[in-house]
């Protein structure tokens, strides 16, 4: 499970590290003739592999140890026959296990190990809220009674810069709260879990928007919540020399054009941008911050919206990488070169809020610390976000196992969710 809570300049490594190009938007005029080479030099890796392939390993029929394209293996991963839950290919001929080959067989999730630590600035809303958790909702002049009740800070942009700490990273949030008694409870606890809330502007006018979040016995939840000050800052007022030492500027809902005079400043002070505009993505103007973000974060509704009413495409991107979150079915990380997907991991749900977040939170924080990845913007190769997809997936299943919009993230537990070879799940297709 990936979790579903209801989050543009272009740019990708220029070598893989053996002398190939790997630029598709090249200025030079022949960035789509390198693309095309490389994909053709996958294809003749693949063909190598296979001819050193096992003598038992059945390539066709599938009665053999393994299946190397036609009915899948004997975990049921199809090794590139009629692809995965969302109609992605599986990209090759299949190894003896059914994987496909270009699928990173032992994904490095030792972060201590990385030679940098990401500085991310995370933007946008930072809430109070109030979990409730009922047996089922009410109907209409209904009544149900309260099983329990939480409170603890929450909001998009907080909840994120929470779980890149928890993660290893370093967080700075930036957004607005009241001048209330829920407001300075909300930077406390940002305070407490490491997250620099220095700047946050506190709207002294207005009160701390507090959400009230009804959860039912299966998870599922409805929201109620007041704007508040959540939306009081502008991007005038985020110190500039905090900007600048960031490595990245993570955007969640907020108003249209602070997030985009946002991802305008990230852009010239040469940090890299994502984007997850929450359900509210077809009803405002959000146009100038999509296209300036080398990243999207949205679920599969969100996606459609998108789709429908403007010029972006996320589930067939030309200019940017987009990760799909599908719920229980995991999720689908979509580039201009192909997309990786995975089903996710199984988790027993009891509160769905905030592991969207989570997904983002994961995801950016094993992207980041690979300079492959994002040492020229972020990569188009779908082959490079085998491990983020993995990581998001897992820190979102965790997050719907807790009782609030925020959970304890780390790498133990990621590495838990994840199992011994969760790698088997990946299906990835590769576009020349």
């Amino acid at each position: 499970m990936s979790g579903r809570d209801d989050g543009a300049v272009d740019g990708s490594p220029t070598d893989d590290g053996e002398g190939r190009d790997l630029d598709p938007d090249a200025e030079d005029g022949d960035g789509v003739d390198n693309w095309d080479e490389t994909v053709a030099e996958w294809d003749r890796e693949v063909d190598e592999w296979e001819g050193d392939a096992p003598d038992d390993i059945d390539g066709g029929d599938g009665t053999g140890a393994a299946d190397g394209g036609g009915e899948g293996d004997p975990n049921g991963v199809d090794g590139g026959g009629e692809g995965g839950p969302d109609g992605v290919d599986g990209g090759g001929e299949g190894g003896p296990d059914g994987v496909d080959p270009a699928v990173d067989r032992d994904p490095d999730l030792n972060p201590d190990d990385a030679d940098r630590v990401p500085k991310v600035v995370s933007a946008g809303h930072i809430n109070w809220d109030v979990t409730i958790h009922v047996d089922r909702l009410p109907e209409p002049d209904g009544e149900t009674r309260i099983e329990r009740l939480e409170q603890s800070g929450g909001g998009s942009a907080a909840n994120v810069a929470v779980g890149l700490v928890d993660l290893g990273g370093q967080s700075v949030v930036y957004g607005s709260v009241g001048g209330d008694e829920s407001g300075a409870l909300a930077l406390r606890e940002l305070a407490s879990a490491g997250v620099d809330p220095g700047q946050v502007l506190v709207d002294a006018d207005e009160p701390t928007s507090v959400k009230y979040v009804i959860v039912d016995g299966g998870g599922e939840l409805l929201m109620l919540a007041n704007d508040g000050a959540n939306e009081s800052f502008s991007a005038a007022g985020l110190d500039r020399d905090t900007l600048a030492a960031a490595d990245h500027l993570h955007l969640t809902g907020q108003q249209p054009e602070t997030a985009a005079a946002l991802a305008t400043a990230a852009a010239e002070a040469g940090a890299t941008r994502s984007f997850d505009p929450g359900r509210r993505v077809a009803d405002r103007e959000f146009d100038a911050a999509l296209h300036a973000s080398d990243v999207l974060f949205l679920n599969d509704r969100e996606a459609d919206a998108l789709a429908a009413e403007t010029d972006v495409d996320p589930w067939e991107p030309d200019d940017r990488v987009v990760a799909i979150k599908l719920g229980d079915e995991g999720a689908t990380v979509r580039t201009p070169h192909g997309s990786v997907s995975h089903p996710g991991f199984d988790a027993d749900p009891v509160d769905t809020t905030g592991a969207g977040d989570a997904f983002a939170a994961g995801f950016l924080a094993a992207a980041l610390r690979e300079p492959e990845i994002t040492g020229d913007g972020f990569s188009h190769d779908p082959r490079d976000y085998q491990v983020p997809i993995l990581v998001g997936n897992a820190c979102g299943a965790v997050a719907t196992e807790s009782v609030t919009a925020r959970t304890d993230l780390s790498w133990d537990r990621v590495r838990e969710r994840m199992g011994d070879s969760p790698e088997t799940d990946l299906l990835i297709e590769v576009r020349a």
